[in-house]
């Protein structure tokens, strides 16, 4: 019981620290670059280099704690798995859906939701620049580094320690929920919404990940929500 306790604390420290490392780096770039037309593009790029390699840094202290088992949740090969009901959300135990119907069809539902939320929020600044193709590639490669630096910090470390040492899969779902949530009170979106819908796609990635054993659906559902938001925020950040 020692070493859970320790592991949970170590993990709990971690993300801790990373996520004062992202609220400093989204302020304060460790290095500049003038490669791209606009300055959004830039500061990302500085950004997501920099939040890369840090998470590079949490998959290996995950992999020390848990004698490098951690790693195999990483996969994305494994996109398929029972799903556990859940009736609160209307996945009841009468529901035949496995993963690969489940992760597609929430997939679409959470981005519309974060399309709407993104409208109401963001474009009420209104549209400043064009989108070229040029930048909406851009945009899908920060999305992608975004979403697995995320995933990584808010997912993959507490279903790790919770599948090492065979704990109740709903603390790390509560944990992801919680922290995920809470960190995008000042996030895009933002404010109550954005702690609701933050919350719950911590709460059901994490689910996905125990249940799959896998990486595959919880990266892909983030990274389509980022596509979105980094869309918006390119059209109306200088």
């Amino acid at each position: 019981m020692k070493k859970i306790y320790i592991n949970l604390a170590i993990t709990l420290s971690v993300v801790g620290l990373m996520i004062a490392a992202i609220i400093y780096l989204m302020q304060n770039s460790l290095f500049t670059v003038s490669w791209f037309s606009t300055n959004y593009l830039n500061r990302t790029m500085v950004y997501q280099a920099t939040t890369l390699a840090l998470s590079l840094v949490i998959i290996f202290i995950t992999a020390l704690q848990t004698k490098f088992q951690s790693l195999r949740l990483l996969s994305i090969k494994r996109i398929d798995g029972e799903v556990i009901p859940e009736p609160w959300i209307g996945i009841s135990k009468k529901n035949k859906d496995s993963w690969k119907t489940l992760g597609r069809n929430i997939a679409i539902i959470i981005s519309v939701v974060t399309a709407v939320a993104i409208y109401f929020q963001v474009y009420r600044n209104g549209v400043i620049q064009t989108l070229t193709f040029t930048s909406f590639l851009l945009i899908v490669l920060f999305a992608l580094i975004n979403s697995f630096v995320e995933e990584v910090t808010f997912r993959h470390t507490f279903a790790s320690i919770v599948e090492y040492h065979q704990l109740n899969p709903y603390i790390s779902k509560a944990l992801s929920a919680i922290i995920f949530g809470g960190v995008h009170y000042l996030g895009t979106p933002g404010k109550i919404p954005g702690v609701i819908l933050a919350g719950f796609l911590g709460w059901f990635l994490s689910k996905s990940i125990h249940e799959t054993k896998g990486f595959f659906w919880a990266w892909l559902i983030h990274f389509a929500q980022d596509v979105i938001i980094m869309t918006a925020l390119f059209l109306t950040l200088n």
